[in-house]
This record gives structure tokens, C-alpha cells and sequence, in this order.
């Protein structure tokens, strides 16, 4: 490619990107090249995000946030999940996430739109690295934690150890796990997390989560994108994937409408179902509505 189309948007965009995010610094002048030559071709943006969320490069974030949204990359059903997913947050809160589908959106939701900027959002995986931990433990008000992360055995060891500190010096400010997080990976904490909607809350007191994710359902949550669709999502797939964790509040909030006979149990098992089809999981959602 360096011989072939040496100052194409291609040859600098793979330069940078087959040296991946370690060497970033370093191959910056590849992928800031490639932006030049094509600015609106929005493969470049989520790069540009990590770098600048490393470097906690504010103005940086807001730009490239309004100019993401605007691109039309992500779909309406991705911003939709991360919309619940953060207002099932209380003030101020820290919301911890699992992956760029529930990063990157919540993200510029707060940043272009100026929704939940309250909270501090923090990537799982982004926290291994120094100056990204640093940076927003800061904000978050959490003590800094040195430690090689190279040195743990495992995935679960390492988020151990994360979790652990994050626990330990998280002081006031509420904490919660986006729903992109399996249950499995919260081996710590055990009986510590409740499922509040699109979030699970850390507490250590148990409280009436039921309550909290009928008013976030009943109140707050955008849900007509998963009864209707208007228009052909790209993303369908993915946004398809990520409404399976609904299922986990719906099927709590299902069984309480049915034990206190509220009529609007049969509108929720209608979306129940038509989530549960759509992933192949009618078999689990047919048991746990068994005899209901």
C-alpha cells in the first residue's frame, strides 16, 4: 500500500490501526492524516475518541462528539439503550461500562446533547490504562491505584482487583454497571448489585429495586423503538443483541404486574416476547413466564 496509494485515507488509516491502541502516540500523525484526506468517512472517530478520552481532552471529545452524531453512524436504537442506560442513574453517579456499544454513544449523548452529564462514565476495559484511570478516578473523586496489570492470571482476577479498589474508595456518589455486564463477572460483589432497569446498582443494603425499575419503565425509559421500527437500522443486528438485556428488569417487572394485577402485564409480555424472538431465547423467556 505504501507503494501502490501512499497518501490514501486507506494506506494511513491501516498504518495506524494495525499498530493498535499501545503504539497510539506514536502513529497519531497516520490517523490524524487520514482525517484530513476524508474527514466524514466516520471509521476514524471511535480512534479519535479513545485517544482523546486517554488524554481527557475535553473540547476534543464535545467536537468530535457532535460531528459523530451527526454523521449518522450509530443508530437510534444504540443512543435509545444508552439513554435508559443512563438515566436509570441517580446524580451524579458512577456508571461503569462494558464495551464501545455502551461507551461511545452514552458518551456523546452527554457530550452533543447535554444528557446525564452528571455522571461519570467509565469504560471497563479503558481503565487499564494509566493515564484514562487516572483522569477519571480523579473526577470521580476515587483515589489512585497503581498496580501492573499484566501480572493477573485472569480476566476475573483482574476485575478483582478493580472492582475492589473502585468499591473501597468510590465515597459518596451512587455506583452502578451498565447492563452490558454479565452477572458472572460480578463475582466480588456477590449479592451487592441490583438490577435497576438498564443498570445494576451496588449497594450495600438491599432496597425495593422492584419499585425503582417500574418508575424508570413506567416514568423515564424511551421504549417505542422496541415496539415499532419505521426505518432499516445497518445496526439492527447490534441493537437486536444489546435489547436482550432488557429481559432481566421486564421479567421482574412482568411478575410484579401480575401479582398485583395491572393491566399493563399484557403490553410488557408482548415486548417480552418480541425480544425473546428476536434473539432465539423463547425457551428461557417461556419458562420463567410459565403458569403466568
Amino acid at each position: 500500500m505504501e507503494k501502490a496509494i501512499p497518501n490514501s485515507f486507506e494506506y494511513h488509516y491501516i498504518c495506524y490501526w494495525n499498530d493498535g491502541f499501545r503504539k497510539s502516540e506514536e502513529n497519531f500523525p497516520h490517523l490524524q492524516k487520514a482525517y484530513e484526506i476524508a474527514p466524514n468517512r466516520y471509521e476514524t472517530y471511535d480512534d479519535f475518541f479513545s485517544y482523546y478520552l486517554v488524554r481527557d481532552d475535553h473540547g476534543k471529545l464535545k467536537e468530535l462528539a457532535e460531528k459523530w452524531m451527526k454523521s449518522n453512524d450509530i443508530s437510534a436504537g444504540i443512543y435509545a439503550w444508552n439513554y435508559n442506560m443512563l438515566i436509570s442513574c441517580e446524580p451524579n453517579a458512577i456508571l461503569i461500562t462494558h464495551g464501545d456499544n455502551d461507551t461511545y454513544p452514552a458518551l456523546i449523548l452527554q457530550l452533543a446533547k447535554n444528557i446525564r452529564p452528571d455522571i461519570v462514565v467509565m469504560n471497563n476495559s479503558l481503565l487499564l490504562v494509566d493515564d484514562y484511570r487516572n483522569a477519571h478516578f480523579a473526577k470521580a473523586g476515587i483515589k489512585s491505584m497503581n498496580a501492573d496489570f499484566s501480572t493477573f492470571k485472569s480476566y476475573e482476577e483482574l476485575n478483582t482487583a478493580l472492582f475492589g479498589h473502585i468499591i473501597e474508595n468510590y465515597g459518596e456518589r451512587p455506583l452502578y454497571f451498565g447492563m452490558g455486564f454479565n452477572t458472572d463477572e460480578f463475582t466480588l460483589l456477590k449479592d451487592k448489585v441490583f438490577n435497576v432497569g438498564m443498570a445494576w446498582k451496588y449497594s450495600e443494603e438491599k432496597f425495593d429495586n422492584i419499585a425503582v425499575i417500574k418508575k424508570n419503565f413506567e416514568k423515564y425509559y424511551l421504549l417505542d423503538y422496541l415496539k415499532y421500527s419505521f426505518s432499516n437500522d445497518n445496526s439492527q443486528g447490534v441493537v437486536t443483541h444489546m435489547n436482550a438485556n432488557y429481559l432481566v428488569a421486564m421479567l421482574t417487572l412482568y411478575n410484579h404486574y401480575i401479582e398485583s394485577e395491572d393491566p399493563k402485564a399484557e403490553e410488557l409480555k408482548t415486548m417480552i416476547n418480541h425480544i425473546a424472538e428476536a434473539n432465539n431465547m423463547q425457551d428461557q423467556v417461556k419458562d420463567v413466564l410459565k403458569g403466568k
